[in-house]
């Protein structure tokens, strides 16, 4: 991709202006493993099999701040090997850059960047109820870029916040079916909130997004988003946002009709006590879909997530979830309701060890047949910070 250049060239010069000034410097440097089992790693409806799998893992963390700025790069590995799935071993990256300068108290400028490489499973994404007709997974390459300004904090009377992304996605293999999915994205967000009392804000939200597809312009598409609501922070114990609107597809192609639907976006946060915290989401919006059968999606999502702290060195956390997503043509729609757990204990054992436990349930549900499937996983984790 010829994005990565101006990313690269970016993330030098930032690094390079920033350490010529005085500034503050930290590295944090872990290693993992995990080791566990998977019952349907194919994500089968009948004729489940199942592996065991482990993966190794790193995770390299500079930070160098100043009186006015601050640069960060995450760099994260993870091989992964499963013991009768030879074929779908894969190892992905995540770099990610980020860097913030505050012109002051209240007004800062922030940019960051993405270069992703992930493994789509077999039957998931892409190849949903299709695994048993491939040897191996999809890889997927993503590049980003990201310009903000922001102006106000929480103790002002307004907040306003200007983003800029720009992003490419594409799939490395199969090239001959995939590269019709390869996007382009350029997104405008933009929000504002004004505080009507106390700590209860009456917010704006408005998103334009231009998606284009080089290799199928039939997609080609923009949409726009628009959402009022309010935002309340009263205290530390209790967080809430909610917001309502529309959001429309407009296609460049004529022969494909356009697409309007309700929005919404909810987020509570409760805190009964400093040892719990529970979390609620609800969010509804058109998506790009990845899938060769459809170019979008129209995604309902619910999820809550609990932590809970027995000690100082035992944690608690569990989330489950559920997913409705309608893949549309127009032919047809696909809807697939999808449902998902997961537990995890966490143990510190030292400053620099640390052990996880994890289960995880997945179950899709849906209109097409052979497509169903329950999952479920669990592994052991060691985690060492050097």
């Amino acid at each position: 991709m010829s994005f990565s250049r101006i990313f690269t060239l970016c993330a030098i010069c930032t690094f390079s202006a920033l350490v010529q000034a005085e500034s503050e410097n930290k590295v944090a440097f872990n290693v993992a493993t995990e080791a566990g089992y998977i019952d349907n790693f194919l994500y089968l409806a009948h004729d489940e099999q199942s592996t065991a799998y482990y993966n190794l893992s790193s995770d390299l963390a500079f930070t160098t701040k100043s009186q006015q700025s601050a640069f960060t790069v995450d760099a994260k590995v993870t091989s992964n090997f499963f013991q009768n799935f030879d074929s779908d071993n894969h190892t992905n990256f995540t770099i990610i850059p980020k860097y913030q300068f505050k012109f002051s108290q209240n007004q800062r400028l922030y940019l960051s960047g993405l270069w992703l490489n992930s493994y789509a499973y077999r039957g998931l994404g892409i190849s949903t109820g299709d695994a048993k007709n491939l040897s191996q997974g999809d890889e997927q390459e993503n590049m980003a870029a990201v310009l903000g300004y922001e102006y106000g904090t929480f103790e002002s009377q307004g907040k306003l916040n200007f983003e800029l992304t720009y992003n490419e996605n594409q799939f490395t293999t199969r090239r001959d079916l995939t590269r019709s999915l390869d996007t382009e994205i350029v997104n405008f967000k933009s929000n504002f909130d004004y505080l009507l009392s106390g700590k209860t804000f009456l917010a704006f939200d408005l998103d334009y997004k231009i998606t284009e597809y080089p290799n199928d312009a039939l997609n080609n598409r923009d949409s726009i988003t628009g959402l009022v609501g309010v935002k309340w922070y009263t205290t530390v114990i209790s967080e809430f946002n909610f917001l309502v609107g529309f959001q429309q597809l407009n296609f460049s192609d004529s022969r494909l009709s356009n697409e309007e639907a309700f929005k919404w976006r909810f987020d509570y946060t409760w805190r009964p006590s400093d040892y719990t915290k529970l979390h609620f989401v609800s969010n509804r919006k058109f998506d790009e879909s990845y899938r060769l059968i459809s170019s979008y999606r129209l995604a309902d999502t619910h999820q809550v997530n609990l932590e809970h702290a027995f000690t100082e060195t035992l944690d608690f956390f569990a989330s489950v979830g559920l997913n409705n997503e309608k893949f549309i043509t127009e032919q047809r729609t696909q809807e697939e309701d999808y449902f998902f757990a997961q537990l995890t204990l966490n143990y510190q054992y030292s400053a620099r060890l640390s052990m996880q436990l994890n289960y995880q349930y997945k179950s899709l549900a849906a209109n097409v047949d052979n497509i169903d499937y329950l999952y479920n996983s669990v592994g052991f984790k060691l985690k060492v910070s050097l």
